[in-house]
C-alpha cells in the first residue's frame, strides 16, 4: 500500500504541478510583475533610497525553474495527502478524484481566501504570524467540518461540522497593516486569477492521483 501510494502521489504530483506552474505563468506571473513595480516604487519612497535587498531568484530562466520546482514538490507533497485519504476511506477513480482534489481546494484556498484572499506583492497584509495562525485554523476547520459533515452520521454531527467550518469566520481574519501599494484592480484581479488557478490545479491533481491510485491496486 505505501508503494501504491507513493507512485501515486509522485507521478499526479509532477504532472499536476507542472500543470500548475503552466497556468501560473500564463495568468499570474504578469501580474506579479506588475504589482513588483508599485511594490519597488513604494518602497523607494518610504525609504528615500535604494536598500539592500535580499536575495531572489532572478527573472526569467531562474525564477522559471524555482517556480515550476516549487509547484511540483508542493503537488507532490498534496498528492500524498489525497492518495492517504484514498487508502483510508477505500476505492477511488478519477472523478472521485476530482471531488477529493475540489475538497482540497475549498480547505487550502477558498475557505482562507474569505478571511486573506490570495496577495500580489505590495498587498496591504497582516502581521506574518496573526496570519498564519489563522490560515491554520481556517484550513483545519474547514476540513474537520467538512469530515464530519460527509461521513458522520446524525444531524448534530454534520451541524457541528458545518459550525467548526464557519467558526474561523466568527472570530475574523488579522486586519492589515497600512494602505496596499498596488491598486485595487490588481489586487483583485491577482485574488481571482489565483483561485480559478488552484482550483483547476487540483482538480487536475485529484483526477490524476485517483487515476494512479486505482492505476497501481493489487491484480491491476
Amino acid at each position: 500500500m505505501l508503494k501504491r501510494i507513493l507512485f501515486a502521489a509522485i507521478l499526479a504530483g509532477v504532472c499536476a504541478g507542472l500543470f500548475g506552474a503552466g497556468l501560473q505563468a500564463i495568468r499570474l506571473v504578469p501580474l506579479i510583475h506588475e504589482a513588483e513595480v508599485y511594490e519597488e516604487a513604494a518602497a523607494h519612497d518610504m525609504a528615500g533610497h535604494d536598500q539592500d535587498a535580499t536575495w531572489t531568484p532572478v527573472n526569467g530562466v531562474e525564477r522559471t525553474l524555482y517556480t515550476v520546482l516549487a509547484n511540483v514538490l508542493a503537488a507532490t507533497g498534496f498528492a500524498l495527502l489525497l492518495a492517504s485519504c484514498y487508502a483510508l476511506t477505500g476505492g477511488v477513480d478519477v472523478k472521485r478524484g476530482v471531488i477529493w482534489g475540489l475538497a482540497g481546494f475549498a480547505v487550502f484556498h477558498l475557505a482562507p481566501a474569505f478571511g486573506l484572499p490570495p496577495e500580489p506583492p505590495g498587498a496591504a497584509s497582516a502581521p506574518l504570524f496573526d496570519r498564519q495562525m489563522w490560515w491554520l485554523l481556517t484550513a483545519a476547520g474547514t476540513a474537520g467540518g467538512l469530515a464530519l459533515v460527509v461521513f458522520a452520521r446524525g444531524y448534530v454531527a454534520k451541524l457541528a461540522g458545518v459550525a467548526l467550518i464557519a467558526l474561523p469566520h466568527v472570530v475574523g481574519a488579522p486586519a492589515p497593516l497600512g494602505p496596499p501599494a498596488v491598486p485595487a484592480e490588481l489586487a483583485v484581479s491577482f485574488a481571482v486569477g489565483s483561485l480559478v488557478t488552484a482550483a483547476l490545479f487540483w482538480a487536475v491533481l485529484g483526477g490524476l492521483s485517483g487515476y494512479f491510485f486505482k492505476a497501481f491496486a493489487p491484480g491491476r
